[in-house]
């Protein structure tokens, strides 16, 4: 399961990357935002599947405290989808191209939340999947 974790992680990281990239330039290109978009959604789509099956997994084998630290990490899984499906309600590409600015200044929190949950799989959910045989 760490290997699979590890090539989601490294796709989501390409494609938040990239719309950094992007989000550099002074006007959108909105074919290549599209894009990037649509990639950064399917590999967070993919982290999120292996996030839920990791958690199953660990749920039946996990020792009390880990059970919580799950919990946590759920919790903080749940708040990031929340945000980020209302970001994307919000940033539709026409609005995104009417307002580049305020779509960037909006976006960089946005992508930054999705490393810190890489971040913590890598600090708390891969160790536990070790400890666990998964």
């Amino acid at each position: 399961m760490r290997a699979e974790f590890n090539a989601i992680h490294e796709e989501l990281l390409a494609a938040i990357g990239e719309l950094d990239q992007l989000t550099q330039e002074s006007e959108p290109n909105q074919s290549a935002v599209a894009s990037a978009r649509a990639r950064l959604s399917k590999a967070s789509g993919k982290r999120r599947a292996m996030f839920d099956m990791a958690c199953n997994y660990l749920n039946k084998t996990a020792a009390p405290a880990d059970a919580e630290t799950l919990r946590g990490l759920r919790d903080l899984n749940a708040a990031q989808l929340k945000a980020s499906t209302a970001h994307i309600g919000a940033w539709g590409l026409r609005q995104l191209v009417a307002d580049w600015p305020g779509y960037v200044r909006t976006a960089a929190p946005m992508r930054q939340s999705m490393r810190d949950l890489i971040a913590a799989d890598r600090k708390t959910l891969l160790p536990m999947l070790d400890r666990a045989g998964g």
